[in-house]
């Protein structure tokens, strides 16, 4: 490698989100459980649009690697756009995900639960194609966080309109309805302490929607380290599946 080229991705380098965002632990577990794994599922995969080549951050998104085999599935099939993936397979309207059972190492969703609808039907078919030992990693919006509570007060049909204020560039086509119907602890325990042993962590995040406002990001990031952790902006799950 040359010296110009530089190691990590830059929220390595920032204390705020080495210690408390989301982004940091969820993606570097990710990256240290792929190596582990066989066959990756990444769940609600989409086009890809936050992977940037030139963005120092791309590489940690990428599960791909010698030995292992990356499979997007996703219900919109932009999803075979995705950069990141070694094959895409499109999940058809009943709903059944295109993975055989327990053909799954680690599973994998960044900010996909809260579009969940149906709980119970997406932890059953997680359930069936993970093998038993194997792992279920995800990020999600807290449902008592003040991201959630803002998008419940918009109607879904005015999200990507908001959402072009705070993150400019954000395209349309990315952006998809919100229910939070997973995403606080006792609605994963309803759906996951059968099948799965599991952990919660609650992280911040609220302050990279104010990305464009710098002083208000430090001032909310600031206030939102010191809320319960309920309210913190991002839940980071941990599951495997047991029997």
């Amino acid at each position: 490698m040359g010296t110009d080229e530089r190691l990590g991705w830059d929220e390595l380098f920032e204390d705020r989100i080495l210690s408390t965002d989301s982004a940091h632990v969820f993606l570097v577990t990710a990256q240290a459980l792929a190596p582990r794994s066989d066959v990756i599922a990444e769940v609600g995969c989409g086009r890809g649009a936050m992977v940037d080549g030139r963005d120092d951050g791309a590489a940690w998104q990428d599960l791909r690697g010698p030995g292992r085999t990356v499979v997007g599935i996703d219900i919109d099939p932009v999803g075979a756009e995705n950069p990141v993936v070694d094959e895409f397979r499109l999940i058809g309207p009943d709903g059944r995900w295109p993975l055989d059972d327990a053909s799954v190492d680690l599973a994998v969703s960044d900010f996909v639960l809260e579009h969940v609808e149906d709980p119970d039907a997406f932890v059953a078919e997680l359930a069936r194609v993970l093998r038993p030992g194997g792992v279920f990693l995800a990020r999600t919006v807290s449902r008592h966080s003040l991201l959630s509570l803002a998008a419940r007060i918009v109607p879904n049909r005015a999200h990507a309109k908001v959402l072009e204020t705070f993150q400019p560039g954000r395209q349309a086509q990315d952006v998809f309805d919100t229910v939070y119907r997973m995403n606080t602890r006792k609605d994963l325990a309803r759906v996951l302490d059968a099948q799965f042993e599991w952990a919660a962590a609650s992280r911040t995040g609220l302050d990279r929607y104010l990305q464009p406002w710098p002083r208000v990001a430090r001032a909310v990031g600031a206030v939102e380290r010191r809320l319960p952790r309920g309210a913190q902006q991002a839940l980071i799950v941990c599951a495997r599946r047991t029997g």
